[in-house]
């Protein structure tokens, strides 16, 4: 058992100053709704000791917040009813901060539309398939937009060349090479026929995907100019004889698609609203450029204090810059957040103010009647320690104040390889405290009876499907292996 009061201490105060202290390598956000505020502050008294300590190098914030914050039912609000109420036949750009409605708002307005008698041609767009998800759920209470299915740009991209063969320079039919068949035959037949290791060709595809999604020609330094020549001629060979394309093209090519055809179908709209517009890359932002040329309104939503996908070229410029990129366009703002406490948004806005690039807007406030909401720095002196911390704090949310742990949200700012979260999920599970896997349908899919059942079904709607035969090859007896592989292609 941990010994909580020497393995870290609470950096307490009103000020949220201290989360810039010298030392700090990283920070951990543990978030939940809870039902009971009693048992709290003195768990905190019991517990930790209230000290200012820079020495110690690992951080963790805990925000707690009342149940009584959760969204209200929606009414809108003066900012949110001016949106309601918008000219769709006008561009439109909507900074919301979080929690402030905006999802619920754009959801309202896509039911209006969707009610007339007359509705517009109306496209719903996000960017990744979480944020998709959660707005299919939103669209679905609503009886006039549930007809509509909101996409991320991917599957939009996908519908688009698909209704369009030929249009784009990928092998037909479509087929995307999923992550273990990336893994397990892509990469390590494109290194033998490259020449080249596998490191290399995980380099130099993360160089195409990152050159796809930011339209630049960046070179990795660590691969020579030979080796790339190289591949990229084996690479052109590759995909046509085993007929994959990489998720991260497809955008790309709906942009070239775009430019050269202008006789595409499948992109015939009046209005294309996008949210979270702030995790758009360059690529993405061109591709809803050139369908507004087609005579298409464009609504872009999103925060771009809340921009998290630099990894994939993400370009917070894009909203920054929405009226620029659309002369004429309306500007709305909502900044009253039904979610967060006072507290929590005297944070945020702490660390939001430290952008000197953000679009200039109201400053995020709680709406009235919000609860003060609590905020705690813990520091630790070490991951071990660290982990072991947290799982006593989540310990004593679910068996002390009766939090449920679906309530209980643990960020990490990076996991290499699991290194921060494999100790977490360790110490919550000895203290017999369940937790979600994120990793587990992939491990699953990647099981040898799994992927050959998959092969199976991909083989029985497409016999020429080479990463499928490839799979069973692979899966097949262990007398099979990379040289019977390289005979039978």
């Amino acid at each position: 058992m941990c010994d909580l009061g020497q393995r870290f201490q609470v950096v307490a105060g009103p000020s949220p100053a201290s989360s810039t202290k010298k030392g700090c390598k990283r920070s951990l956000f543990v978030s939940y709704r809870d039902t009971a505020k009693g048992a709290w502050s003195k768990f905190w008294s019991n517990k930790f000791s209230c000290e200012q300590t820079s020495h110690l190098g690992r951080r963790t914030v805990v925000l707690r917040q009342d149940s009584s914050a959760r969204m209200p039912e929606y009414e809108p609000t003066p900012e949110q009813a001016r949106i309601l109420g918008h000219d769709i036949g006008r561009n439109a750009r909507v900074l919301a901060g979080p929690g402030t409605g905006k999802s619920a708002t754009l959801v309202a307005l896509v039911d209006e539309l969707m009610g007339r008698e007359e509705p517009p041609r109306l496209r719903l767009l996000t960017f990744t398939r979480a944020a998709t998800g959660e707005l299919a759920k939103k669209v679905s209470d609503r009886p006039a937009a549930a007809t509509l299915r909101p996409s991320t740009i991917h599957s939009f991209a996908i519908s688009v060349l698909v209704a369009n063969p030929g249009a784009a320079e990928i092998p037909q039919p479509l087929r995307i090479a999923d992550t273990w068949e990336e893994q397990q035959i892509v990469y390590p037949t494109l290194a033998r026929r490259a020449g080249v290791t596998v490191t290399t060709v995980r380099w130099l595809i993360a160089e195409m995907a990152a050159n796809w999604e930011s339209l630049r020609a960046d070179e990795d330094p660590r691969v020579s100019a030979a080796d790339r020549a190289r591949f990229l001629g084996a690479w052109n060979e590759h995909r046509r004889i085993y007929g994959y394309t990489l998720l991260a093209e497809l955008p790309y090519e709906l942009r070239k698609a775009l430019r050269d055809h202008p006789d595409l179908d499948g992109v015939e709209y009046d209005l294309l609203i996008v949210d979270e517009y702030q995790d758009l890359n360059a690529c993405d932002l061109e591709v809803i450029k050139l369908i507004g040329e087609r005579g298409c309104s464009v609504i872009g939503a999103g925060d771009d204090d809340q921009s998290i996908y630099s990894g994939r070229k993400a370009a917070p410029e894009g909203i920054r810059n929405f009226l620029g990129d659309y002369p004429g366009a309306d500007d709305y703002t909502l900044s009253i957040t039904q979610r967060c406490g006072r507290r929590i948004i005297e944070w945020a806005n702490y660390v939001i103010a430290g952008d000197p690039r953000r679009a200039p807007r109201p400053e995020l406030t709680p709406a009235a009647g919000s609860p003060e909401g609590e905020v705690a720095q813990l520091a630790f002196g070490g991951h071990v320690a660290e982990a072991c911390g947290i799982g006593q704090v989540v310990k004593h949310l679910v068996e002390d104040e009766d939090v449920e742990p679906s309530d209980i949200l643990i960020l990490l700012r990076s996991d290499h390889n699991g290194s921060f979260s494999n100790p977490i999920n360790a110490q919550l599970e000895a203290v017999g405290i369940p937790c979600s896997d994120p990793d587990r349908v992939d491990r699953m899919l990647g099981e040898t009876t799994n992927r050959r059942a998959l092969a199976i079904f991909r083989l029985a709607a497409n016999r020429e499907d080479s990463l499928g035969w490839s799979t069973l090859l692979r899966a097949a007896s262990a007398g099979i292996g990379g040289g019977a592989s390289r005979a039978r292609r």
